[in-house]
């Protein structure tokens, strides 16, 4: 078999796990924006309820607030870049497939996006590097 055909069929597998991860992202990125959005609104409830001590409440609630969009963060980064990658295996772009092939930001996917979206790319990390 030459080479070009163990491409294109490395490249079918590829395409299907990008696929899966990247669906799997975009749960976990809608996921984080709902969240967001439905705590500023218990938030902003909360605050208005709270009083004269609501202060305190406000304060805490800012840092919470901000905690979760620098959570929120790298998911949309790892989103985006599974995103190229897909483009780059669909349009057959080796090169480009190759240099965004990362170990280091399928461990970023498992930590902030999921288990199945982090395996996913550390499972396609392989083939990709095999591309020739």
């Amino acid at each position: 078999m030459s080479s070009t055909d163990q491409n294109a069929m490395k490249l079918g597998s590829i395409k299907t796990e990008l696929l899966v991860a990247w669906i799997f992202e975009l749960l976990v990125v809608i996921a984080w924006i709902i969240g967001f959005v439905l705590f500023a609104v218990v938030f902003f409830a909360a605050s208005s309820l709270a009083g004269p001590g609501g202060g305190i409440f406000a304060g805490v609630g800012v840092i919470f607030g901000v905690f979760l969009l620098i959570l929120m963060i790298p998911s949309i980064m790892v989103f985006r870049r599974t995103g190229k990658m897909r483009s780059a295996a669909k349009k057959g772009d080796i090169a480009r497939l190759k240099s965004l092939n990362s170990l280091g930001w399928a461990v970023v996917a498992l930590i902030f996006t999921g288990i199945i979206p982090g395996i996913m790319l550390i499972v396609a990390h392989g083939p990709i590097d095999e591309l020739q």
